[in-house]
């Protein structure tokens, strides 16, 4: 049991002049912002991990290596590289779970590195049923497992009676404090009336700080001295906003800070709560006495103080066929893969399937929109990669996918692999896309000097949005070195280059890798003996990419991950040799 400060992170307060410019700035920023937002594009779902049990929250490790994590219900943890799933710990053994009970959400620590910071925290129903955040850490050395050992339990809050209701997302804010959100303990109506109850932790978003651990007045966390009840007798020091039902999914815009929460509604609304970030006065949400924007059928005499209607909210039809009646809370999209998406939030219904959009509308508030075709149903979490990439996993099929933008102006064709091989009498060369939106054909391209390059041959793309795979052999008897490229066409008469590939036709035993200094995060390979494995090592030592070569042989290219700009070590295995070149990433 820890009874010291660890370490403590250190926010520099802003200067209520600056503080004042910059959001002044920030409003006329959306503003202006808010002009170039139309009708949202149509959503696809690309399967992406498959395999999965219960699925219902996805996490990223922000540590540069691009890696998702992928919660299940039932209490394991899965790892996903962007190319194999892996087991990255089990909790069944501290949960309980059935119905909404179960491991429901994971967070890294906003300074989680591998080394020097190593901890995880996991959001949870407890065996007696009470809603729980413990800490942990990675194995030493092997950032791809947990350790079970280093368990901590943060804090516990009571949920007795009901079994539903549980809340469960955490997430680190910006200010490095922990954000979280519960339930208002289960039932209709909320009885007890938990969430308007100031001396209650149910019903409430929670702002705790796990930095700093000088007292064990409240268990292994202290409070931050700005939270807005703080000074408030009637209001317990850790809440943050009263008055919700079931925030079960809800997130940060990564681009400013503004907190939006999905709140399951009871019988009549399903609602989507918006905060904008620097706001820290009393925020009441409503609930009990409101659901969504009408006062709550059934429950008279209550006037919740400092009431904040939604800036969204839909009906729940009862009787309807597979009506929307459970809002899963999203994110306000920031990747730079779908420019037509971008600013966009997302949220969807789980029952119905139905996707829900919102953008600023220039005044203050946001326009609504609504896709109800080629969707997925009971998606129980959204996600973000590192870069911005935006996931969604679904219980009816057990899977993560991809979120799409089809519509507007589609970005590049994507390579996900291009190598080349040689043969007797002929070179390989093997390509696979992750997504062809509006891709035409693929012309094959090569050279003798790396200058001058004549096409050789012409592969039609396929044009699914889930990419695809192509090969093309060109026969040759020179002995030469020859450098390859593809020539990818748009139907909007568009040409993009692959990147350039060169492969050594003689019976020199070579291992090549460039180049050394990388701007658009693809790096080359070319060897002349299979190699087995790739590793990338980070300045302190740490492995940050793993890649399993699968013994190929001739040259190919590497899409490293987002990784922070410095020196690097690449490591190529092969079964009589291992090869180490140094990189810098700007």
């Amino acid at each position: 049991m820890l009874s010291e400060t660890v370490f403590t992170l250190k926010r520099p307060a802003m200067k209520p002049y600056y503080r004042a410019v910059f959001q002044l700035l920030l409003v006329l920023s959306l503003l202006v912002n808010s002009n170039l937002f139309s009708q949202p594009p149509t959503i696809a779902f690309q399967s992406v991990i498959t395999g999965l049990s219960a699925p219902i929250d996805i996490v990223n490790a922000g540590d540069g290596s691009n890696r998702l994590f992928i919660v299940q219900q039932g209490g394991t943890i899965k790892v996903w590289n962007g190319t194999t799933l892996a087991d990255f710990m089990n909790l069944t053994s501290i949960i309980s779970s059935g119905g909404e009970r179960g491991l429901l959400s994971m967070a890294f620590h906003p300074d989680f590195d591998g080394e020097t910071n190593r901890f995880f925290y996991v959001y949870y129903t407890n065996t007696n049923g009470d809603i729980e955040i413990s800490r942990y850490q990675t194995t030493t050395g092997n950032l791809n497992t947990g350790d079970a050992t280093t368990k901590m339990v943060i804090i516990t809050i009571p949920h007795p009676g009901q079994s539903n209701h549980n809340g469960g997302k955490i997430i680190f804010g910006t200010d490095g404090y922990l954000y979280f959100a519960t339930g208002d303990g289960g039932g209709a109506n909320d009885v007890p009336n938990n969430a308007q109850n100031g001396n209650v932790l149910l019903g409430k978003m929670i702002r705790i700080d796990v930095n700093t651990l000088t007292s064990q007045t409240y268990g292994q966390y202290t409070i931050p001295p700005d939270n807005p009840y703080v000074n408030d007798a009637a209001v317990l020091d850790e809440i943050w906003a009263l008055g919700l039902r079931n925030p079960f999914r809800w997130s940060f815009d990564r681009a400013n800070g503004n907190m939006w929460i999905g709140d399951v509604g009871q019988g009549a609304k399903e609602e989507v709560n918006y905060r904008p970030a620097g706001s820290t006065g009393h925020v009441n949400y409503g609930w009990r006495c409101y659901e969504g924007s009408i006062s709550t059928p059934g429950v008279t005499d209550c006037s919740p103080v400092d009431n904040v209607f939604p800036v969204f909210d839909y009906d729940n039809p009862n009787g309807a066929a597979n009506p929307p009646s459970a809002v899963t809370g999203g994110y306000v999209y920031r990747g730079n893969e779908f420019a037509n998406f971008r600013g966009y939030y997302i949220a969807s219904d789980f029952y119905s399937g139905t996707l829900y959009f919102l953008w600023p509308n220039g005044a203050g508030g946001f326009t609504p929109s609504s896709q109800a075709t080629g969707i997925q149903t009971f998606i129980s979490a959204f996600g973000e990669a590192e870069d911005g990439t935006l996931y969604a996993a679904s219980q009816s099929t057990n899977t993560v996918y991809k979120l799409l933008a089809i519509g507007g102006v589609p970005l590049p064709v994507r390579l996900k692999s291009f190598n080349v091989q040689h043969f007797d009498t002929y070179n390989e060369l093997k390509w696979s896309t992750g997504l062809e939106q509006g891709t035409s054909k693929f012309d094959i391209e090569y050279s003798t000097d790396g200058g001058y390059f004549s096409r050789e041959g012409q592969v039609p793309a396929l044009g699914s949005i889930n990419g695809s795979d192509y090969s093309y052999r060109h026969l040759v008897s020179i002995s030469s070195d020859v450098f390859y490229r593809l020539a990818i066409s748009e139907e909007n008469g568009r040409t993009n280059y692959s990147p350039v590939l060169k492969i050594a036709m003689g019976s020199k035993r070579t291992i090549k890798i460039y180049p050394t200094v990388i701007i658009d995060r693809i790096l080359n390979l070319t060897s002349s003996i299979p190699a087995e494995k790739l590793q990338l090592i980070n300045s302190n030592g740490a492995v940050v990419l793993e890649k399993n070569m699968k013994g190929i042989v001739g040259a190919t290219i590497i899409n490293l991950p987002a990784l922070p700009k410095g020196m690097y070590v690449v490591t190529i295995v092969t079964q009589s040799e291992t090869t180490n070149q140094k990189i810098i990433v700007n």
